[in-house]
């Protein structure tokens, strides 16, 4: 039996091995959502993440619940109140091997619903070999502030996000550009003064993110994301990564693809939420 994949999913990390680096990767994640104007801190047993200033849901989110039954509980109730007074029209928890394992039932009791199945998946940067490679076919360049515009409209399009949450992006983008942890990268589209895709991210403390990466569907299946990818790994390195991470939607394409890029799954991901607007009304 190999001690570092569980015995009930070879795919999978062992519990232990999977739970630690989950802690690793949401320490990053609750950073990256707290650029610039967010916070970090404790609600009951859970780490959460609140920006009025980002739309994106890893920007307003809580982990890691780990206690008894009735703490979890308890922290659920409470998550409700402190998603709905900051404005937020909905409670999300991401729960990993950083939550407890009977999390499903607990949040089932509470009103909670699992509305994606996804993975994580780890790639170790080879330092060696960044240095060696050879220039992508498709270049890919540092964003400037004339290209958010652009960006956040395809991202928008990729996360179904409203015309509202939309008009935010560039604002919080913005704030990105100007912190050295993190990083946004973007391809043009020949002649049109759009981007073609891009690819964004966050690194602290080792750990790098991949946090999105889009192509247009028009220029898909031309090796673009995989170039937008493997820039997004080097950044990630060049800030000090010894892993990088991402997610992706369990079996389906994003996890293939990142598959196809070298990242190996380790652990599942489900991600719970609570509609909180109508405690308001």
């Amino acid at each position: 039996m190999d001690p570092l994949h569980d015995p009930d999913d070879e795919e999978l990390l062992a519990p232990e091995q999977a739970r630690d680096l989950a802690a690793l990767v949401e320490r990053a994640q609750l950073a990256s959502g707290a650029v610039r104007e967010g916070r970090v801190g404790k609600v009951g047993v859970a780490d959460v993440v609140l920006n009025a200033g980002n739309p994106l849901a890893l920007g307003n989110r809580a982990c890691g619940l780990w206690g008894t039954s009735a703490e979890v509980a308890t922290t659920l109730f409470r998550l409700e109140s402190v998603f709905a007074e900051s404005g937020r029209p909905e409670a999300v928890v991401h729960a990993s091997p950083t939550t407890v394992a009977d999390i499903e039932g607990i949040a089932d009791d509470s009103g909670w619903h699992a509305v994606a199945e996804n993975v994580a998946l780890l790639y170790r940067p080879d330092p060696d070999a960044r240095e060696t490679e050879a220039i992508g076919t498709h270049p890919v360049r540092e964003a400037v502030q004339d290209d958010l515009p652009s960006v956040a409209e395809l991202l928008a399009d990729e996360l179904g996000l409203s015309s509202g949450a939309e008009r935010r992006l560039p604002r919080n983008l913005g704030q990105r550009l100007d912190d050295p942890r993190c990083f946004l990268h973007v391809l043009d589209d020949g002649e049109l003064e759009r981007v073609a895709g891009f690819v964004l991210g966050f690194a602290e403390s080792g750990m790098g993110l991949i946090e999105h990466i889009a192509v247009r569907p028009g220029r898909r299946n031309r090796g673009r994301g995989g170039e937008l990818l493997r820039v997004g790994v080097d950044a990630a390195a060049e800030r000090g990564a010894l892993l990088v991470a991402t997610h992706a939607e369990d079996g389906g394409s994003a996890q293939r693809f990142a598959e196809s890029c070298g990242f190996e799954t380790a652990y599942a991901v489900t991600a719970y939420t609570r509609r909180v607007d109508e405690l308001l009304e």
